[in-house]
């Protein structure tokens, strides 16, 4: 292993480990779990870590740019006023939007 390794690398190596341990089936506990007649609910409890642990983020990434707080796409639409959420445009705020830069008549 290369020592210039970072957190992150190290990090997502033992997620890795750890998940291919759940994987690796042992026979000794499910023998176990079979005789106390709870082989089901280890195996359904396998799958919930499995899961949880697939989905942890990883603590040693870096934070994300100022006001990119998700991966979440908004849908937008381009009025007058330029790009807006379709929420906006198609909410209380329609009507505004839509007469941006019209002087009343």
């Amino acid at each position: 292993m290369s020592e210039d390794q970072t957190p992150l690398e190290t990090w997502n190596r033992a997620r890795t480990l750890l998940l291919e341990s759940l994987y690796k089936p042992d026979h000794q506990l499910r023998s176990c779990a079979y005789n106390q007649q709870c082989k089901d609910e280890l195996m359904a409890i396998r799958d919930q870590v499995i899961d949880m642990v697939q989905s942890m983020p990883n603590p040693h990434t870096p934070p994300l740019p100022f006001g990119k707080k998700n991966s979440f796409v908004t849908p937008t639409v381009t009025t007058p006023a330029g790009e807006i959420s379709i929420n906006l445009a198609t909410g209380a705020l329609e009507n505004f939007y839509k007469n941006w830069g019209k002087k009343d008549e």
